[in-house]
């Protein structure tokens, strides 16, 4: 019973504080407005939670089974399919490339139905349709299946991966968000680490078939339990009355931040997904032979992980929108030193040092920042809109920089221009963390979290 109390406790006194900051934000945000206003409530029950750190390690399994399913295998996949099926690297990519376009198109759908439902439904239909896609894929013979097997895919990645994520652990634990998100990327950084070798040797040594059928049934075991029984059933409900009071709640949707956040956000995007595929041959415009190249490139991936655990640790003390800058202006710098360092080991592993903690941290503040700008409300459909344009950067990104280098540009110029875009980025950045200067109100929201969290 006295633990029973104490747990009761706590929650209260999360929830307190919680609705402390809500104020907070309201007081910063709002101006004095003679007349009515439409005074939104939300309420959001998580109904039997378990501890955050258990949901967020469950969910940090499925992230890397989803990422290194959906999002890595095909790297390392496309060789053997393209010597049984005789597919050329336009039909391979081409088709991934139309599932990011439908995951771009599939994000604010999803983002809203979280806020109706929450985020286990949501998670658990992603779940199946990975299984789904894969299987597809697995059994195409042609082009059109392993193409409409990407789509399902690319809806798949669009209901199960970060963002889908991000918003599920918003509505169990608003007041911990930000260490929750910081520590779900922890766990998805490993996607590749752990996917890339083992779809190589599964493929080795039963097939690529097979082994993309296997991942499958890793999405039905695994990945389908986690989501249906590792996330909380969320209630959630929205009352409107009319009260006499100060200005009317503005919708990220009339807000230009917005805009600004999402084109910010599709510009990095766009630099990393472009730069992912010409990453060895860029660092050789520099003078690096192709060893020392791939020993650059091998320190990106812990650069992210060690940016995000050293951003865990500031949780406290620097803002979400403090971390967003810091992520652009690293993006900057280490455009600028692949465009203009001599063939240096140091100078190229502060490159990688550079390039890699923002790719690592800017994945936090696509998650965090966003509420941190807005307010609570309407945080599904918030990071979904978000989502949509940085999927279909990421998706248009490497075709896109490959027809210009093939249509007369050097890769030198190139990377002149994706620094340009990365300064570009960060303008837009600065744009929209500036107070805003237009009417907004405060919002209402009681939030009621049944068991512990």
């Amino acid at each position: 019973m006295s633990k029973r109390r104490h747990l009761a406790r706590r929650d209260a006194d999360a929830q307190l504080k919680f609705r402390f900051q809500l104020r907070h934000y309201s007081k910063r945000h709002a101006v004095a407005d003679s007349g009515a206003r439409l005074n939104a409530t939300t309420s959001v029950v998580a109904s039997g939670a378990a501890p955050l750190w258990r949901i967020v390690s469950l969910l940090g399994v499925a992230q890397i089974i989803s990422w290194g399913t959906l999002y890595y295998t095909l790297t390392v996949l496309a060789a053997p399919i393209r010597q049984e099926l005789g597919f050329n690297d336009l039909t391979i990519f081409g088709a991934f490339t139309i599932g990011q376009l439908v995951s771009g198109a599939a994000a604010p759908l999803l983002g809203r139905r979280i806020d109706r439902v929450g985020g286990r439904s949501v998670m658990m239909i992603g779940s199946l349709a990975a299984a789904f896609a894969l299987a597809v894929v697995a059994l195409a013979r042609g082009p059109i299946l392993f193409t409409v097997g990407w789509m399902i895919a690319g809806f798949a990645m669009a209901a199960c991966l970060y963002d889908t994520a991000f918003a599920s652990l918003y509505q169990i634990a608003p007041d911990r968000y930000r260490r929750a998100v910081t520590g779900l990327t922890l766990f998805g950084g490993f996607a590749s680490t752990v996917f890339w070798p083992l779809s190589h040797g599964l493929s080795n040594a039963y097939g690529w078939r097979a082994t993309l059928l296997g991942f499958a049934l890793l999405h039905l075991l695994i990945c389908l339990p986690i989501h249906r029984f590792g996330l909380p059933l969320v209630h959630t409900h929205s009352t409107t009355s009319t009260l006499p009071s100060a200005g009317e709640p503005r919708s990220y949707r009339h807000d230009r931040r917005f805009v600004w956040l999402a084109l910010s956000f599709a510009g990095a995007t766009f630099v990393f997904s472009a730069l992912s595929a010409y990453m060895v041959a860029a660092l050789g415009t520099r003078g690096f032979s192709i060893a020392q190249a791939v020993w650059i490139g091998a320190l990106i991936g812990p650069m992210q992980v060690l940016a995000r655990i050293v951003e865990w640790l500031f949780t406290g003390r620097v803002s979400a929108i403090g971390v967003g800058f810091v992520a652009c202006a690293l993006s900057l710098i280490g455009m600028l030193l692949l465009s203009l360092i001599p063939a240096s080991l140091v100078f190229g592993a502060l490159f990688a040092l550079c390039y890699g903690a923002s790719n690592g941290i800017l994945t936090i503040a696509r998650g965090t920042v966003p509420a941190e700008l807005f307010g609570p409300q309407q945080q599904g459909a918030l990071l979904g809109a978000l989502a949509r344009p940085s999927f279909i950067a990421k998706a248009l990104a490497p075709g896109v920089f490959a027809a210009g280098i093939s249509g007369g540009f050097s890769l030198q110029t190139g990377l002149y221009l994706l620094a340009f875009i990365s300064a570009l980025a960060f303008v837009c950045f600065w744009f929209a963390t500036r107070p805003s200067t237009t009417p907004a109100a405060s919002t209402s929201v009681a939030v009621d979290i049944d068991g512990q969290v």
